[in-house]
């Protein structure tokens, strides 16, 4: 680089910094003044859409590039209140998770609950279906920030997800047997799910051919936009890819348990992955059935209907030298009769 480049980048970077510099200043002013018509205008957007909780002044801040809760605010009620609104805390008493025999024996043995990265669902349009529909295309753009890798990629790289589903069939005449359990030849896991984080949600499955499914957050969108020209975020939205799916797989019933381990909320950052896929950046983390985000007490295991009676008794020797307590379901049905 010539000294004339090196003057005209030192020169625009410090007309950035000035830039940046200016919109804080306003951004600080408006705390100040404006705050409180921003809290309403938050508020009225709940009431829209017979929402009771609100938010106060401690829950949003203008900034210099954006209005939100991300920076100095440490109580993320907004966010929350998002979140609850479309994506709720399961309340189910337990939930199902279809496998291959292979994966079973493995999960038994080791009593461990494997997570892949959202890579893996790339091609189903995972994570970036939510993005697309509200029109945020941050992620596209990507760049780093503090050292944070924040493209699309990256993002989905770091969070990694166990599908759960809340219907049990005893019966293969259904998806959830043929697609998860091996056609018949897995087992379907029970398990009673305590998270120890807000990352265990219930799955919203997106209208198909109509944008914008999520109303209200699409109108705290607009109308933040609108009136103070500056765009709308806030904490945990990275995860929201993670919980919205396309319709066409609503009949899954699916419930997901995430770690993120780049989250600010909890402590993830060291849990070590291991490489599927380099070229697709497909990883999977594995932690123990009982672990600092969740703990995961295994009710019962059903054989599927193809299932022989030599693999139902290596079901019950590998069940008893697991130590668990588990009981043996009656072999699933090939069809409802």
């Amino acid at each position: 680089m010539n000294e004339k480049d090196l003057m005209y980048g030192i020169k625009d970077k410090m007309n950035r910094m000035n830039e940046y510099d200016k919109r804080k200043l306003e951004a600080d002013k408006k705390n100040k003044t404006e705050l409180q018509g921003l809290v309403d205008l938050v508020n009225s957007v709940f009431a829209n859409h017979q929402i009771e909780d609100r938010i106060t002044s401690d829950h949003i801040r203008f900034n210099a590039n954006f209005i939100g809760n991300i920076i100095k605010v440490d109580d993320k009620k907004l966010s929350q209140i998002i979140f609850d609104t479309y994506f709720p805390k399961p309340d189910l008493k337990s939930y199902f998770h279809y496998t291959s025999f292979n994966a079973f024996k493995n999960i038994l043995e080791q009593k461990k609950i494997r997570l892949s990265n959202l890579n893996k669902r790339f091609n189903d349009g995972e994570f970036s279906t939510f993005y697309e529909e509200h029109g945020m295309d941050g992620y596209r753009k990507g760049g780093v920030t503090l050292g944070v890798d924040y493209s699309e990629k990256a993002i989905m790289s770091k969070i990694y997800f166990l599908s759960l589903t809340g219907s049990g069939h005893n019966f293969g005449d259904n998806n959830l047997w043929s697609d998860f359990g091996d056609d018949g030849y897995g087992v379907r896991l029970e398990f009673k799910v305590t998270p120890k984080t807000l990352d265990f949600r219930k799955i919203f499955y997106s209208t198909p051919k109509v944008l914008n499914s999520l109303p209200m957050l699409k109108e705290l969108f607009e109308k933040v936009k609108s009136k103070y020209e500056l765009p709308f975020s806030f904490t945990y939205c990275s995860k929201i890819g993670a919980y919205y799916i396309k319709g066409n797989f609503q009949n899954e019933n699916e419930y997901r348990f995430v770690i993120k381990t780049t989250a600010d909320d909890y402590n993830a950052w060291d849990v070590p992955s291991v490489t599927v896929n380099a070229e697709k950046a497909i990883e999977y983390i594995e932690v123990d059935f009982i672990n600092q985000f969740a703990d995961f007490e295994l009710l019962s295991v059903q054989p599927g209907y193809n299932c022989s009676d030599d693999d139902i008794a290596e079901i019950e020797s590998i069940l008893t030298k697991s130590g668990l307590t588990a009981t043996i379901a009656a072999k699933a049905l090939e069809n409802y009769i």
